[in-house]
């Protein structure tokens, strides 16, 4: 499959594919109003925003060097560190050496890469050569850290944690992964998904019955009994709601009233920004294969019979006309496809299909090259780097200081408040808003909006934001659809702010058994269907995959939607009052709907209002005294308090003697590690500096091509993307068409 960019800047591709999917939570009127909060002004570029390595103190007659911090542990937003230090002064003519052990609480900013490090806490210290134990130096760093924020690249301490032996472990989480309805095309194809069984509703002056729970246009005339689909520029009609559709030759005549009636609203696609894909398809007569699925589906498009081609240095073959992620094993005459994070098999295309846990996947998928297109797999192939790298990046939070004053919460309900048992819980969940509101009590209510925690004594409010959680709420499971808020914490306040963050999960990613990172808990939820539909989150549909590189990092993307994917919680899509724009900064995710500055507003904090948010990162400014130049950039501090560096003669260890070449039982594994350390120093500088160097916010989200796949913004609004099942190919039905997720929609 080849792609490429029109001169009005959309994208085609060769083979055809729809996805059209449902979508659901929304913001109270008050947010949807809102506007991001604006960029500081004056905000240093990347590179100048980020403290230099090694720190230089000037403390008198002593020049102080602190080398880059080795992380020890990183829990929450606690980081526990140690770091080589180096000394010289005048009246010694060679530099001493010793190692500090600190703490210190992170700020995490993935939209500017950036971590700052406050309440810096210096815990143990080793100068072993100082006559008087490197006192004075000690009071010096000490002084000197605990001054100002400072800040690290992101990169830099994320792959030091992928070498790091005492990171923190990562409990899996118990989702579900029974496989879902999988299509696999051979020919252009569309996948319409309803949110269960379909919901009529009656349309005003018509005999026509609308389908309400999902986010195309479809009807039903009861006096025919034939379905009516709203395809781009017309109306296709089939007997039953599975199909067969086809142009419709006379459709009823209430129907342009009915699209009339919702144009303009964002309750469905009308797709009116058609690609010239389909409208070229439509102007030869043809239509695209149309399934209706009304439980968890997945389209996979073939450009005809697969094609194979075998990957070097294994025995598995890789299907070479498709975007998805469709491997085989001649061994085992089974067909693997990688859906949602998730592998399932089957000896035919027609299924069955089955899940395989990433534990169980034949040796050869860990063999895959990295550079290969089919590289991108590793994420999911247990035991693998960059399954590994995934796993980290999926537990560091995203912070934030929010002004306890300045945050607002109202949700709003479809009539009066209504509210379910957590299942395993002493909890309830509210069903008839799109806001998370759960009841922890008679008198006791708490809501996450944002990634922000609020309270309050009754479901109507008045709402406050909260300082404290109760643990009861992390305890809700992957069964319930409110699962994803467990992944928002508050980590201190005081009587001004609160200090919060969120990982990953809170969009919906989260660490499987084997020790993989998969989109979604694999559960259906039943969605609230009133005056208002409201979807729960979904798993599949999206075309949701990752991809892991040096220079993005662990990316999330889906292939299925343009501007609604995937549509719930943090992503949501509001009915009665519009879009919620999210720009995602799951993992190092870049904005690829909108071209929105990179740098400015990626995450779920840009999207409160001018002064909620009081801190960040990226606004930490640091003074050229600070930037060292020195030959001693290579030293490492080891686990055992000495100071190493390398040379061409391998690692030495510095001592009363000066540099020698390490000994004792253990130098073999001091070495490893040693070779860790340094490795995951030099990936983390080439990741910064590629981050910098690279103008990712003012060119659109796929202007480059990561590990074989094309980032598009969107091909345009054409018949491409979701239904190339894991392949990141753009938006779908692209400026507006059927693409992964909506809202619910008045009716």
């Amino acid at each position: 499959m080849t792609t490429h960019r029109t001169a009005s800047g959309r994208h085609t591709i060769g083979a055809i594919a729809l996805v059209a999917a449902l979508s659901c939570a929304a913001p109270s009127p008050r947010l949807a109003a809102q506007a991001p909060a604006p960029a500081a002004e004056n905000v240093p570029s990347e590179e100048q925003a980020e403290s230099f390595w090694p720190h230089r103190i000037d403390a008198g007659d002593q020049t102080i060097l602190v080398y880059q911090p080795q992380v020890e542990s990183w829990i929450g937003t606690q980081l526990s560190a140690r770091a080589a230090v180096s000394v010289e002064s005048k009246t010694s003519p060679q530099p001493s050496y010793g190692v500090i052990w600190f703490s210190a609480r992170t700020g995490v900013d993935k939209t500017t890469r950036l971590v700052t490090l406050s309440d810096v806490q210096i815990t143990k210290a080793n100068f072993p050569t100082a006559a008087d134990g490197g006192a004075p130096t000690l009071a010096a760093v000490r002084s000197h850290l605990g001054e100002a924020p400072h800040t690290i690249g992101l990169d830099r301490l994320q792959a030091n944690l992928v070498v790091n032996e005492a990171e923190a472990r990562t409990e899996a989480a118990p989702l579900k992964n029974d496989p879902p309805r999988i299509i696999v095309s051979k020919t252009p194809a569309l996948l319409v998904l309803v949110d269960g069984k379909p919901a009529l509703r009656s349309v005003p002056k018509t005999s026509l019955m609308r389908i309400v729970n999902t986010r195309a246009l479809m009807a039903l005339d009861p006096q025919s009994g034939r379905y009516y689909l709203w395809l781009a520029d017309r109306w296709v009609e089939a007997p039953a709601i599975e199909g067969p559709w086809t142009t419709a030759a006379s459709p009823p005549a209430a129907l342009p009233e009915l699209k009339a009636s919702v144009a303009g609203s964002r309750e469905v696609d009308l797709f009116d920004d058609a690609s010239d894909d389909l409208k070229a398809l439509l102007a030869k007569g043809e239509l695209p294969a149309i399934y209706v699925s009304t439980g968890p589906a997945e389209l996979l498009q073939l450009q005809g019979e697969p094609q194979l081609a075998p990957i070097d240095g294994t025995g598995l073959l890789q299907v070479t006309n498709t975007s998805s992620d469709m491997l085989v094993d001649p061994k085992g005459s089974y067909t693997y496809v990688l859906i949602s994070g998730r592998w399932f098999r089957a000896r035919s295309l027609d299924g069955p299909w089955a899940h395989v846990a990433p534990e169980r996947l034949p040796a050869d998928f860990a063999k895959i090259p990295e550079n290969h297109p089919k590289g991108r797999v590793l994420t999911s192939v247990a035991g693998t780097p960059q399954a590994r790298q995934a796993v980290i990046a999926n537990r560091i939070p995203q912070t934030a200081t929010i002004g306890r004053k300045d945050a607002h919460f109202d949700p709003t309900y479809d009539g009066p408040p209504r509210f379910e048992p957590i299942t395993g819980t002493s909890l309830a969940a509210a069903t008839n808003t799109p806001s998370a509101v759960i009841q922890v009590g008679p008198t006791s209510y708490y809501g996450c909006e944002n990634g922000v925690w609020f309270e309050a004594s009754a479901p109507t409010g008045p709402w406050a934001v909260a300082a404290t959680v109760p643990e009861v709420i992390y305890t809700i499971p992957p069964s319930s659809r409110l699962y994803y808020v467990t992944f928002v914490r508050v980590y201190d306040s005081t009587p001004d702010v609160v200090y919060v963050g969120y990982t990953p999960g809170y969009y919906g990613t989260y660490v499987a058994p084997g020790g993989v990172v998969v989109y979604g808990t694999g559960y259906w939820y039943d969605p609230w269907i009133g005056n208002v539909w409201i979807g729960p989150p979904y798993t599949y549909g999206f075309g949701a995959g990752f991809v892991w590189g040096a220079t993005p990092g662990f990316v999330l993307g889906f292939t299925s939607g343009l501007f609604f994917d995937p549509w719930w919680g943090p992503w949501g899509w509001g009915w009665g009052w519009g879009w919620r724009h999210v720009d995602v900064d799951v993992h190092h995710h870049w904005d690829y709907r909108d071209h929105h500055d990179f740098n400015r507003g990626f995450d779920a904090y840009h999207h409160w209002g001018a002064g909620v948010v009081r801190a960040r990162p990226g606004a930490v400014h640091v003074g050229a005294g600070e930037v060292a130049h020195h030959s001693g950039a290579g030293l490492f501090a080891g686990r055992d308090g000495a100071v190493y560096r390398q040379s061409a003669h391998g690692w030495e260890r510095n001592d009363a003697g000066g540099w020698k070449s390490p000994g004792g039982h253990d130098r073999a594994a001091t070495e490893r590690s040693l070779d860790n350390n340094a490795w995951a120093r030099g990936a983390g500088d080439a990741a910064r500096h590629d981050f910098a160097s690279h103008d990712f916010g003012r060119q659109p989200f796929g202007a480059r091509t990561m590990g074989g796949r094309d980032f598009g913004r969107g091909f345009g609004g054409g018949f491409h993307g979701g239904g190339f099942g894991g392949g990141f190919h753009g938006g779908g039905f692209g400026g507006g068409g059927f693409h992964g997720g909506g809202g619910g929609g008045h009716r």
